[in-house]
């Protein structure tokens, strides 16, 4: 095989195109097909009402992508056009195709504004023509658990709750032609059940979005005696031009990019017969290799669920679920980012690529050989039960759940590039989760209804680490927490309209983490909904609300993350393969760390606007942060702060050509400032994330996360001081550079639907903000940028400011003067951490961050019902100053290093796709 592409990978790459084009093979001969057979066919029915008396004006409407939540709907916005009414015989017709959804509403003015929802199903067995399976929208909040949800998230966002669809007591109807119409009645049950297949593949390929550009014109040397040289002692690119030395040959660090791909198949099964109850079984296997994103490896996950009714008012549930995931080379250390310092460094007169056991200098490893020596292996091993019961009352509704959860993850790390080496950790951590949770919805009187809940969790950590060094022993922890919450969850004080509600859920946390053991929260809520006319029109509905939030948050029991690692470290150290250090709540907290959040919001609905708006503010007290002393990390109470904010939706349908064509557009903004109150060290400042001469910090009276750095030394007015050879001086204390935080960020999504053909794009803006672009500074040392392709050959320059006499500044420099020797030049003089000052840089961006184009084939064959296809791209191109890779990402991956730019990995274009057959 070619070096770099192991066996299995070309394996997988081989089986991945072999299926591709089988599939598409039968995408294609579907699609040619499918126009044939998957005709759409017009059904005639008759609504009756509960003594047989037909109805008029009843409306039916097809509902294959939305629910109608309300009845106004049905006359204003996209569903006006589309509605099919009742004649005076109660008599309709509609085209439908196999398996669409329907809603049938009642005239308000002959019954209540009720709705019936159906969902027409094929005989898998031929033994009748069909049938339409009666749903139920549930407007109790169910867990992501619940077999019945329905895997779509498109429904309106005006219902008052997320709806929830379920076949409600195995009512089952068909459709019987007379008389060329067609009408709707209850007939029996069917004899052998229903059963659902869905067989599901997913494929995509995934390429750096690299930006960073190199320079070709020089080779690996520096200045003796006054003239450049080539050497391959050194790792600086300081010496003669390619054409001087005669090089063919150049290396390209791209190379180092290797494509990644990820596989998965699911195959999912309903089964469901009135007197057993619904089956429901999943087993899904995803595998994937690349380099960065996504990395090497692979998972699997199963599930096995049951419910069952029990007579019309009782319902059970019994869920099983479990996965285990395998990852080598997986995020967690340095690694990675030496793997790009290695690429980006590798002189051009260095063909690491094929010399991949040659170390590009005596410092600096080749980054084809830490792809193929890394070790690094983290597994997950989780299993969730869960048992639901509900039981529907005249009275009340209840809800009651039991879950129980096991998670176990495996890391093991060491140093590679280091031959012989053993590992470094090797961690054990095992979470057992226990919770159960009680909802009751009692109705009062008319529309007035009362909420009441109750929680209770349990949770039990075990951590054991064990370190190759002998001076460190082993370490083994545990931890346990519970808490208890119950109150009103909601209360309805008034009807629909108007309506005032309130919700007041007060609990109380016990942890042995702190030494205040227990800790007091509250989550409270008030909303008021109303109508009010706009131009004599009584067609605005909405709501104002405040929202109250007192809670206590447990520390980690360990928290791995490099960071810590990184701020005792100098620059110096980065490319020596840091160890992680564990971060281990070996001895209870003070306190626990609390959070007060209000927020007030307002939301406006008129005709197909919605308009949604809410203003934030919450404080933290007692914040964790992590304090080096006694050569080890430990977590200590350390600061306090706020953030303030602004949420704006506005979202919209548009209904062209009968509804043909439907454009829903939204438009997300989020304006925040935040500011650190206190600091509870003795210290000034205290760092967050980075290393010794570049950081992000708690600083009083600053921004959250203010990036502090090296910077130049200036008079009082803001003048650079200058030294005697004319550059700039270096401060001796670090100085704020700026404040990463952007100054607003706004999303604007699309959905364009066609008939079955739906186009979704959604594009991002981040504005504002500073980042510190470590990756440019550490290139201009080396002489690798093409910041000093040209720069290097300046000659005469002044840099204006105060020279040490105190007068204006005269003395001019050359930038690169091989006469005083490679290490006086321009970049090389301030040392391999350089001038922070001179790279921070805006990382405000415009980013293209998703298209997806999916099409459903509705073919209503004997075995194949129907075809889902879609097509996706992420991260296509983004639009940004900054001259790094992509300013949205963070140092070594860590949420809390956004700002931090020291060969952060490059964003990456994925094209996928999927597909779904459903049989």
């Amino acid at each position: 095989m070619r070096y770099g592409i192991p066996l299995l990978f070309a394996s997988l790459f081989r089986l991945l195109l072999e299926k591709m084009i089988k599939y598409t093979s039968l995408f294609l001969f579907i699609c040619a097909t499918q126009t044939l057979f998957g005709q759409v066919h017009r059904y005639e029915g008759k609504i009756t009402d509960a003594t047989g008396r037909p109805l008029k004006d009843a409306v039916v409407v097809s509902v294959a992508d939305y629910i109608v939540s309300n009845y106004r709907e049905l006359s204003t916005g996209l569903y006006r056009r589309n509605a099919i009414r009742s004649d005076d015989n109660g008599v309709f017709g509609i085209d439908l195709h196999d398996r669409d959804r329907i809603q049938i509403w009642k005239y308000p003015g002959q019954l209540p504004t009720t709705y019936q929802l159906y969902e027409f199903r094929s005989d898998p067995f031929e033994k009748s023509g069909g049938y339409l399976v009666e749903l139920v929208v549930a407007r109790e909040q169910y867990n992501a658990t619940d077999m019945y949800s329905v895997t779509d998230t498109s429904f309106r966002a005006d219902a008052v709750r997320p709806l929830v669809l379920r076949n409600y007591g195995g009512a089952y109807y068909s459709m019987v032609e007379k008389q060329s119409r067609v009408y709707i009645h209850q007939n029996s049950k069917p004899k052998y059940g229903l059963m659902d297949i869905n067989l599901t593949f997913g494929g995509s390929f995934s390429k750096a979005n690299d930006r960073v550009k190199l320079q070709k014109d020089y080779v690996q040397g520096h200045a003796v005696g006054g003239q450049l040289i080539a050497s391959d002692d050194v790792p600086y690119s300081w010496g003669p031009s390619v054409g001087q030395v005669g090089l063919e040959k150049i290396y390209d660090h791209k190379n180092i990019y290797r494509s990644g791909y990820q596989a998965s198949t699911a195959l999912d099964m309903t089964y469901s017969k009135d007197d057993l109850g619904k089956f429901y079984g999943e087993i899904e296997y995803k595998k994937k290799q690349g380099v960065f994103d996504p990395n090497q490896g692979k998972s699997w996950s199963t599930q096995l669920n049951y419910a069952r009714h029990l007579g019309t008012t009782h319902h059970l549930q019994l869920i099983n679920k479990f996965s285990h995931t395998d990852e080598d080379m997986p995020m967690i250390g340095n690694n990675y980012a030496n793997v790009l310092l290695g690429a980006y460094l590798s002189p051009v007169n260095l063909d690491a690529k094929s010399q991949p056991t040659s170390p590009i200098t005596g410092l600096y490893t080749n980054p084809w050989f830490l792809l193929n020596s890394n070790r690094d292996n983290q597994t997950n091993t989780k299993y969730i039960g869960a048992l639901k019961y509900d039981w529907t009352h005249p009275q009340f509704f209840l809800v009651a759940n039991l879950n129980y959860q096991y998670q176990q993850d495996q890391l093991n790390f060491g140093n590679v590039g280091m031959a012989n080496q053993d590992m470094l950790i090797n961690r054990n951590l095992k979470t057992k989760l226990f919770d159960t949770n009680l909802q009751i919805k009692y109705y009062l009187h008319k529309e007035k209804v009362l909420y009441l809940q109750g929680n209770f969790w349990y949770k039990n950590q075990q951590m054991s680490l064990t370190r190759a060094q002998e001076n460190f022993a082993p370490v083994a922890l545990s931890h346990q927490s519970l808490e208890f919450q119950a109150g009103l969850v909601r209360k309805e004080m008034d009807g629909y309209n108007p309506n005032w509600s309130f919700d007041v859920l007060p609990s109380i946390l016990s942890s042995n983490k702190s030494r205040n053991k227990t800790a007091f929260n509250l989550v409270g809520q008030v909303q008021r909904n109303f109508n009010f006319n706009l131009f004599d029109a009584k067609n605005i509905r909405g709501s104002v609300w405040t929202k109250f939030d007192l809670s206590h948050l447990e520390p980690n029991q360990i928290n791995n993350d490099i960071q810590f690692s990184l701020m005792r470290y100098s620059i110096r150290d980065f490319q020596s393969f840091l160890p992680m250090d564990e971060l281990l709540l070996r001895d209870p907290i003070d306190k626990l760390q609390r959070k007060i959040n209000y927020e007030i919001g307002s939301e406006f609905k008129l005709n197909h606007w919605i308009l949604e708006g809410s203003y934030y503010q919450f404080y933290v007290k007692n914040g964790y942060v992590p304090v080096w002393e006694h050569n080890q990390y430990r977590l200590e109470n350390g600061v306090d702060y706020q953030q303030r904010g602004v949420r704006i939706s506005l979202s919209s349908a548009f209904g062209l050509s009968d509804r043909q064509i439907v454009w829903m557009p939204r438009l997300d903004f989020h304006l925040f400032r935040n500011k650190v109150d206190k600091i509870h060290t003795a210290a000034e400042r205290i760092q967050i994330a980075g290393m010794q001469e570049i950081s992000k910090n708690y600083v009083a009276g600053q921004p959250i996360g203010v990036i502090m750095g090296t910077a130049y030394e200036r008079t009082t007015d803001g003048q650079l001081q200058i030294d005697d050879l004319g550059y700039p001086i270096i401060a001796k204390q670090q100085k704020i550079l700026g404040n990463p935080n952007p100054d607003f960020t706004l999303i604007f999504g699309n959905m364009l639907r066609y008939r079955k053909v739906r186009l979704d794009i959604d594009l991002e803006w981040s504005k504002g903000g500073k980042i510190w672009n470590g990756t440019r500074q550490m290139l201009n040392y080396m002489g690798r940028s093409m910041e000093t392709t040209t720069a290097r050959l300046l000659k005469d320059q002044l840099f204006a400011g105060i020279d040490p006499q105190g007068n204006k500044n005269n003395k001019t420099v050359d930038y690169y003067d091989p006469r005083i020797g490679t290490e006086n030049n321009r970049w090389r003089r301030y040392g391999l951490g350089g001038v922070a000052e001179d790279v921070i840089e805006d990382a405000s961006y415009l980013r293209l961050s998703r298209v997806n184009i999916s099409r459903s084939f509705d073919l209503s064959w004997r075995y194949l019902q129907k075809i889902d296809l879609a097509f996706y791209v992420e991260n296509l191109v983004y639009w940004s100053k900054y001259t790094g890779n992509f300013p949205g990402s963070s140092l070594l991956g860590q949420n809390n290093a956004v700002g931090l730019d020291y060969f952060n990995s490059p964003l990456m274009r994925t094209f996928g796709f999927n597909l779904m057959m459903k049989f």
